[in-house]
């Protein structure tokens, strides 16, 4: 009992308490983009994808390196040479040694791409990536707004749960004191006292089932948020769901639409890029260096230092590749016949979806309005039934069944709200 105490204190300071912690579902929201991570590893990745583009424009910048090497060469290569080369007998041959003991190289080398023919097909990939991330990050902050706003209604309608069997706790109270005043003035059977005596003490418990999962889907609204485990959180907005949207999808520019469309460019451009892979590739070198020779390892030995240096052009052409660039174009061909094909069913299911969406909400709507007439009419009803009890016209019945009407079409109503908001929901995830 004192658990249930102290669970029911907080939840009544959760109505009255106001201060720097209290969210409505627009600033949790506002909250969630600035503390979930994955957010900010989306915002990340579009950098990552930016900073891709400028790593290969830089690629067409000149490179250049430098290189420096020294060498000993403690066994010169032998040959054998004909003896008449050194003035020798004729038919004979001599041990000739080649080289130096002691070499070494210093080079600086500049090259340069002059014709590249899929580099600007390379550029077109590097975009379409940053598009992509783009695309996933803004998809992210769209489906991570649609948790928090399920996660936020899903507490209110958990409170409004706990609120309806409050509201059951103190009907019955007040039910429990009439019957009491009735069994003092001999008028009632004790063992009806002791009947809902019982109802109290269960539904006091069922308060207490309640809470824990007002306090539980509370905590799934601090996890959709990053908001602090330890803190405490009020929620300041209300279930009252308008429930009169009108649903218009546009699933034309949607995410899995507008990401459909990036496979189909990603398919095209590396089709493009197997085609112009049989053109050649042109790049331009030049080198500037020196080289030392010397059977002693004196570098600072300037005549011993011989210059070197070339400037030329490379190109390279494929000549045959095993047909591998025509497998290749049959995959991407294929590829993208899956990638429409896939595209048309989503749209087909979109559609569908769409209509059930609709459909569903109407069905929430008719439900509440249902709800809502039963609320009022079972409220004067079971006033009625307490006058009539308290005046000895009708016995104890008619109020207990009043009050269980009232306490079914408030939870009908609930339901009714908690699927119009499940259906909104659903009906805006296909928008994203």
């Amino acid at each position: 009992m004192k658990i249930f105490l102290n669970v029911l204190s907080f939840l009544f300071l959760s109505n009255v308490l106001m201060g720097q912690q209290v969210f409505s579902v627009g600033e949790a929201v506002n909250y969630a983009r600035e503390h979930v991570s994955a957010l900010k590893n989306s915002r990340l990745e579009q950098q990552i994808s930016a900073i891709e583009e400028e790593r290969l424009e830089r690629r067409w910048h000149p490179q250049v390196s430098a290189s420096a090497d020294i060498r000993y060469n403690p066994i010169l290569q032998t040959t054998l040479l004909p003896a008449e080369l050194a003035g020798g007998p004729g038919g004979e041959l001599i041990e000739v040694q080649f080289g130096t003991a002691f070499s070494s190289a210093l080079g600086l080398t500049v090259q340069q791409k002059v014709y590249d023919p899929v580099f600007h097909l390379e550029q077109e990939l590097k975009t379409i990536a940053r598009n992509k991330a783009a695309l996933d990050a803004e998809f992210e902050a769209k489906q991570m707004e649609l948790r928090v706003i399920a996660a936020y209604y899903l507490a209110l309608l958990n409170r409004e749960t706990f609120r309806n069997s409050r509201s059951l706790l103190s009907s019955l109270g007040k039910l429990r004191e009439d019957i009491r005043i009735q069994v003092e003035n001999e008028l009632e059977n004790p063992a009806l006292l002791n009947t809902v005596g019982q109802q109290y003490q269960q539904q006091q418990n069922k308060i207490y089932a309640d809470s824990l999962g007002w306090l539980s889907s509370l905590a799934g609204l601090k996890l959709e948020m990053g908001f602090p485990a330890g803190e405490e959180m009020f929620l300041a907005d209300s279930l009252s769901p308008a429930m009169n949207d009108t649903l218009r999808l546009n699933t034309a520019d949607n995410y899995d639409i507008r990401s459909y469309s990036l496979k189909l460019e990603e398919s095209r451009n590396n089709l493009s890029r197997l085609g112009r892979s049989k053109l050649p590739a042109i790049s331009a070198e030049g080198y500037l260096g020196a080289q030392f020779f010397s059977p002693s390892p004196d570098l600072y030995n300037f005549q011993r230092w011989y210059g070197l240096s070339y400037i030329g052009l490379t190109a390279s052409l494929p000549i045959y590749d095993g047909q591998d660039r025509r497998y290749g174009a049959r995959i991407e061909n294929l590829r993208m016949e899956q990638v429409r094909n896939e595209m048309e069913a989503y749209r087909i299911g979109q559609e569908n979806k769409a209509v059930r969406a609709s459909l569903q909400m109407e069905s929430a709507r008719a439900q509440a309005a249902l709800a809502k007439h039963a609320i009022e009419a079972a409220e004067q009803n079971l006033e009625l039934a307490r006058f009539n009890y308290q005046n000895a016209v009708t016995g104890f019945q008619p109020v207990f069944d009043a009050l269980q009407v009232l306490t079914n079409s408030r939870e009908q109503l609930v339901n009714a709200q908690a699927a119009y908001v499940q259906a909104r929901l659903e009906a805006r995830l296909l928008d994203l």
